[in-house]
């Protein structure tokens, strides 16, 4: 098997992992975009996540190997009456290969936003295909390729737009999860899930070696293993359908709130190169209900600070004050205006949802340049 097939298979290692542990829908789409490009010929990845009543192209993207404002450029010219592949294909469940696709753009005036970065673009062909779950789409994927890519290339998209449409499909259940079931009945699915999904990953790690063992004894019959850890990556992530694995909330009961805060705070500090200051108190002596709803806030909060707020610095503090836990996060980025309303951004919604639910208050402080400061109260006691 050629190198390029190696890629491919690491790949889709690599986003089946992605997949079933996805700390958000967003990530885990980035996660994707990003690996296809970096594991095999495609020049860049975008993948889209739409909705049927929605009048934009979609609600979600995520994007890796574009020049700066190229999606931003496409959106421009949905908006002056392009056609857009990702609209068309999410329109018809019909895959889109374009040949000629830098030409056919240049020559059409309602495409001008994107004529100046795509002068001289390395790309020639683009692949777009439709994510389709339960019968319905959700979004699309589409690739940038210099050459038209072979049928295999093509069939190993169409795999990645299955693992795409499975984790589109696992967050919307896990927000139905998060309004219709109890607690204890989120805690008995994670202990019935855990041990089934660690092995069918366990059985993906040892299939993806038995590829790469194929690839030098018999390049043509890698396919068997191939097909295997496709088939082993597709089960666990339909067994994660009910949950995600870091929102167990027997992990809160295992570790305590300080423990995972600490942890959340170390993980941005390193994968997002951002320094992270934290004051937290002893352990609280609140429900579990409390302690969940403080850490999903904080990780929403650190979640728009990676993405929003160009910070350089954070700081989070955990404290008793009186009858009252406090939380706050507080970021020196680009602020925003916390009075203006933003259609399709429910973060601060969902925030303040959570916890309303606890009888706790949420206040988030902030103007363009002054960053970011969000605070959350919450009674210790009924």
């Amino acid at each position: 098997m050629s190198s390029s097939a190696e890629q491919r298979v690491e790949a889709l290692v690599r986003i089946a992992s992605s997949v079933a542990f996805g700390h958000s829908l967003q990530e885990t789409l980035d996660s994707i975009a990003r690996s296809v490009v970096e594991q095999t010929e495609v020049l860049a990845c975008g993948v889209t996540v739409s909705d049927p009543t929605d009048r934009t192209p979609w609600l979600w993207s995520a994007s890796y190997g574009f020049p700066d404002g190229y999606v931003d450029a496409a959106v421009q010219c949905w908006q002056r009456g392009a056609l857009l592949l990702t609209t068309e294909v999410y329109r018809t469940l019909e895959p889109i290969v374009m040949e000629d696709a830098r030409q056919f753009i240049l020559d059409r005036s309602e495409y001008a936003p994107m004529h100046e970065m795509e002068r001289g673009a390395p790309w020639n062909v683009i692949a777009c295909l439709p994510l389709v779950t339960r019968g319905k789409p959700v979004g699309t994927i589409y690739a940038y390729y210099a050459d038209l890519p072979d049928e295999t290339g093509v069939r190993f998209l169409k795999a990645i737009a299955d693992q795409a449409a499975v984790a589109v499909d696992n967050a919307q259940l896990l927000e139905e999860a998060r309004g219709k079931a109890a607690l204890e009945e989120r805690q008995r699915l994670a202990r019935e899930l855990h041990d089934s999904v660690s092995q069918a990953l366990y059985g993906i790690a040892m299939s993806a070696r038995a590829a790469q063992i194929a690839v030098k004894r018999d390049p043509h019959g890698v396919s068997v293993p191939v097909e295997y850890i496709l088939s082993l990556a597709e089960g666990a992530i339909t067994e994660m359908r009910a949950l995600i694995f870091e929102l167990r909330p027997e992990t809160l009961l295992e570790e305590g709130l300080v423990v995972l805060l600490t942890k959340r705070a170390a993980a941005t500090r390193t994968r997002h190169e951002v320094e992270v200051e934290v004051e937290f108190a002893e352990e609280p002596d609140v429900p579990l209900a409390v302690k969940e709803a403080l850490y999903r806030v904080a990780q929403e909060a650190l979640h728009n600070v990676v993405k929003h707020a160009q910070a350089s610095r954070v700081f989070m503090r955990l404290v008793k004050e009186d009858d009252q836990l406090v939380l706050e996060v507080c970021d020196d980025g680009v602020g925003f205006d916390a009075t203006a309303a933003y259609p399709g951004h429910l973060g601060q919604q969902s925030m303040r949802e959570r916890v309303s639910a606890v009888g706790g208050t949420l206040s988030v402080t902030s103007a363009p340049g002054q960053g970011t400061a969000v605070r959350i109260t919450v009674p210790t006691s009924p």
